[in-house]
């Protein structure tokens, strides 16, 4: 797996933190196991056990359930920053769709 730069990561910066905000904005209403996250950013494990108790004491993510040993995480979708977050993901989607759409427009004329 290659991973590959989001629109907002290139908005807000490419932290660890962030990587971890956009994957989990990506995957919205599904909850991650550490190794998931680990995989999905493309970070060491070590750096995701490191970095999750700090998104979890800024309300960023959020403990879903646990399934035998393992803990998933999920966006907490009620965080004022993460509002913010997905309002700006959303204007720059909207931005990228109309910019494609102009080029195939400006394509067929």
């Amino acid at each position: 797996m290659t991973y590959e730069k989001s629109l907002l990561l290139e908005t807000i910066g490419d932290t660890i933190e962030n990587r971890v905000i956009d994957f989990l904005i990506e995957g919205k209403g599904i909850d991650y196991s550490k190794k998931d996250i680990s995989d999905g950013c493309e970070i060491s494990r070590p750096t995701v056990y490191k970095i999750l108790p700090m998104l979890l004491e800024d309300k960023i993510i959020k403990v879903t359930r646990k399934v035998g040993r393992i803990t998933l995480y999920t966006l907490n979708t009620e965080n004022e920053k993460i509002k913010a977050l997905l309002k700006l993901e959303e204007i720059l989607l909207k931005k990228s769709f109309e910019s494609v759409e102009a080029k195939a427009v400006a394509a067929i004329s």
